[in-house]
């Protein structure tokens, strides 16, 4: 009954329409669960009861399971089609059919029974250990050590066997592409760029998505060609994993490539934290740069080459130092030159970039008092900032999209009219803006979800999310947990993928001169349609 019912809460819906595959491993996971649950409360039963079903009552259970689990099974499939149907209609993609169901029933049924497997074997070696020391020790002590042995055996095989060698295999296969340059990029000739032959970081250390990042973007002229005003080239600076042997020494690279383009003479200098692999969105800093016409630089710096959900794992460490060092070298420099001269300072970060550029500051007052804006995108849930602002909202504000302090200088915002809202009424120098989706798994993921039901849930729902979408414990952190390995592939607009919004986002954090709605409209729609390059993001990130 328990794995029943585990089964039919797998198919409600969660935040994204979930491909056969990925509802397939749901729906495995949970029936498994729920069928070791099931098995537990029998034992249980059995043990504190000390009772046995008669031979009448077993038969009467079977013949109604006979008859029922055809019919259960069927609602089930019935009811699950809806829900993954209504999911697909809130975000505009293609609805499911019969294919669909059969596909993921194979890898639920595939899933389950290995876990089933996998546990009677476990089951079986613990058995067998504690008859082993029986022999020696008194059962009860034999027991306890015997389940310790097992533990130690299976975390051993888990941690030591299993994950170390997927952590080395994605190691030599990221590592290796590390060394290698996007389809079409070429050393920049530019001596504005990292990479350059003028240059202190040199090309070959730079990394596969430094080289992305320095070898393009807009160029003066294509700048100055859609403005219509006059335009300088705009300044990339980018320190590569390989280029320094701490994130220290690779923030002092980096400063050393700013001083010699003379970024600190340009309106605009942006801190970006990159994601995981190191990427940095180009919708997003090229956006940037045509609104400011070339006057800006922009710096960032490798702290991995693992994409942002193994370096979440692995690399979270690294993510909060490169943050905080790359701004503090900066920082350290700007604080030098006359206040009058100074450029704008902004700071940026996307999704692990996000959770890595907010560990350089303390707090909201932090950030107001050193820097003139900050955008972060995709916030992880576990960032310490983006959490305390969200668990201290002003009364009646939701947390998906949270109001905070009245909107005075922090701002969150989900589409391009939630960025052009009430522009007026920022009353602060400092704009701190948070873009995030409501459907977005990447930001509302937590361990808190294995066992407590989140605020985003126990109030109305966000856009695109569905009125049907509940909470219920183990199963939903299983549904958000899967959902994040399809976030950044989900339409334009929804989960992971904020490429539809940047010019807004910008010109919320700092309106260039003489801006307008008319002319946000016209960059963006130049941005979506034929300039930046459409390099996939879910693999990027």
């Amino acid at each position: 009954m328990l794995a029943g019912l585990f089964f039919f809460v797998s198919l409600l819906p969660s935040l994204l329409p979930r491909p056969w595959w990925a509802q397939g491993i749901v729906s495995g996971l949970s029936l498994a669960i729920g069928y070791g649950f099931g098995l537990l409360t029998s034992s249980l039963y059995r043990y504190f009861i000390e009772s046995e079903l008669s031979v009448d009552a077993k038969k009467q259970a079977w013949r109604g399971l006979r008859i029922g689990l055809p019919i259960f099974v069927i609602a089930t499939l019935l009811f699950g089609s809806g829900w993954q149907n209504e999911v697909r209609s809130l975000v505009g993609v293609e609805t499911i059919g019969l294919g669909y169901t059969f596909s993921f029933l194979l890898i639920t049924v595939l899933v389950f029974l290995i876990l089933i497997f996998l546990s009677r074997g476990i089951r079986k070696l613990g058995v067998r250990i504690n008859k082993i020391l029986q022999q020696h020790i008194p059962p009860r002590l034999g027991t306890a050590l015997a389940l310790g042995f097992t533990a130690f055996i299976v975390y051993y095989t888990l941690s030591g066997l299993l994950v170390s060698n997927f952590y080395r295999i994605a190691d030599a296969s990221f590592g290796a592409r590390d060394n290698t340059a996007p389809a079409g990029i070429m050393q920049p000739v530019s001596p504005l760029r990292s990479g350059s032959q003028a240059s202190v970081i040199p090309w070959g250390k730079i990394g596969f998505q430094g080289r992305g990042f320095v070898g393009s973007g807009p160029t003066q002229e294509q700048i100055s060609e859609f403005t219509q005003q006059p335009a300088i080239e705009p300044i990339r600076v980018y320190a590569g994993l390989a280029s320094a042997d701490s994130a220290e020494e690779r923030a002092q690279l980096a400063v050393a490539d700013l001083k010699r383009t003379k970024a600190f003479e340009r309106k605009v200098l942006v801190i970006a934290t990159a994601t995981g692999t190191g990427w940095l969105d180009p919708k997003v800093v090229d956006a940037l740069e045509f609104m400011h016409d070339g006057n800006t630089a922009i710096v960032s710096q490798q702290y991995s080459y693992l994409p942002s959900w193994i370096s979440f794992l692995v690399d979270q460490a690294r993510a909060r130092e490169a943050g905080r060092v790359l701004y503090d070298a900066v920082l350290e420099e700007y604080s030098k030159l006359p206040e009058n001269s100074r450029p704008k300072l902004l700071v940026y970060g996307l999704s692990l970039g996000s959770f890595g550029g907010q560990e350089a500051f303390s707090g909201v007052n932090d950030i107001r008092r050193s820097v003139d804006g900050a955008l972060f995108a995709g916030t992880p849930n576990t960032s310490t900032l983006w959490r305390r602002v969200t668990n201290t909202r002003d009364a009646g504000s939701p947390e998906w999209q949270p109001i905070y302090q009245e909107g005075r200088s922090v701002r969150f915002a989900s589409s391009r009219e939630d960025m052009l809202a009430n522009q007026d009424e920022w009353t602060d120098d400092t704009r701190i803006l948070f873009i995030q989706h409501a459907n977005d798994p990447v930001v509302w993921f937590s361990f808190d979800l294995l066992f407590n039901k989140p605020d985003w849930l126990d109030e109305p729902r966000g856009r695109a999310v569905s009125d049907d979408t509940r909470w219920f414990p183990i199963v939903t952190f299983l549904q958000i947990t899967v959902d994040q390995a399809v976030a950044a592939s989900a339409p334009i607009g929804h989960g992971h993928y904020y490429i539809d919004t940047p010019v807004y986002a910008w010109g919320a954090v700092l309106e260039p001169n003489n801006w307008s709605i008319e002319k946000a409209d016209k960059l963006q729609d130049f941005m979506n349609s034929s300039f930046t390059s459409q390099r996939v993001v879910a693999d990027a990130l």
